[in-house]
């Protein structure tokens, strides 16, 4: 049997493998994404892939996501300070292994709280009715010990 037809047909087998198995070429997606919001920032955590070199943090709404950072290897965790009180955001994360970038893993969606304003207002109003409470007990005091002297 001829060699041409032997590796023609060796590579085609080769090839459909590899068309079968896509999972051999791409590098796997981060998972488990998740996102915790507090007053003008996001923190995100994921489960680290094996292999990657570093991963690509991406921010947005559907449409149109874009990069905003990029995290080495040794971390799965990002803080993203760069964010509006009150507004919503999306968020993904992809890996890079070799020269190659995973598909996205799992999205998350999250609202940045605002920031919670503190109100002078019921300080210093407990701080009034203190002040009255005490100088009530002083007038009691000194009522009752005039009548104790007027009694003797």
């Amino acid at each position: 049997m001829p060699v041409r037809p032997l590796l023609a047909t060796a590579l085609i087998l080769v090839l459909a493998s590899l068309c079968m198995a896509p999972s051999l070429l791409a590098t796997e997606a981060p998972s488990g994404l998740q996102a915790t919001a507090g007053a003008g920032y996001v923190d995100l955590n994921w489960q680290a892939v094996a292999g990657a070199d570093k991963y690509y943090v991406y921010r947005g709404v559907v449409d149109e996501m874009e990069l905003i950072g990029s995290v080495s290897a040794n971390f799965t965790s990002y803080h993203d300070g760069d964010v509006d009180e009150g507004s919503n955001y999306l968020y993904y994360v992809t890996a890079w292994d070799n020269g190659t970038q995973s598909a996205p893993g799992n999205s998350v969606s999250v609202t940045v709280p605002a920031e919670e304003k503190n109100s002078i207002i019921l300080p210093v109003l407990a701080i009034v009715i203190s002040i009255i409470a005490l100088q009530v007990c002083v007038v009691m005091l000194l009522y009752f010990a005039k009548l104790k002297l007027q009694l003797k």
